[in-house]
């Protein structure tokens, strides 16, 4: 990718990204994480604070997953193959960046490697 200005504007939103990320995470209470004894009074407050308690996982590891992806497009950049597809080197487009800016894959390929999970999950019929 040859657009240095591009490549700056999105290095410093990704960097944006990463810190907003971060600081969610921090602030983010663990008292969520948490389950007191002592509040657990009848059987339906635990179901309750355990699908709870599932959730905010869920949650976090979706977070830490995108923390991920950022950290990732961060070292593409610096390296020089940020912006370029790795499944086919070809350059991905930059308003699929903008909108995706970890975006690893270019649509085409992106569309391409949907299809073949989607075709891994279908039932063989016999």
């Amino acid at each position: 990718m040859e657009d240095t200005g591009f490549i700056v504007r999105q290095k410093e939103y990704l960097l944006k990204l990463r810190n907003d990320l971060l600081n969610a995470i921090k602030y983010k209470s663990t008292e969520d994480l948490h389950i007191p004894s002592d509040e657990i009074v009848e059987d339906g407050d635990q179901a309750q604070t355990y699908i709870n308690q599932n959730v905010t996982f869920g949650l976090r590891e979706r977070e830490l997953a995108r923390l991920r992806e950022i950290e990732s497009a961060l070292l593409r950049i610096e390296n020089g193959s940020y912006g370029f597809c790795e499944e086919t080197d070809e350059p991905i487009e930059k308003k699929r960046l903008e909108k995706v800016p970890w975006a690893r894959l270019s649509i085409a390929a992106a569309e391409e490697k949907e299809r073949e999970q989607s075709n891994l999950r279908k039932p063989k019929s016999v």
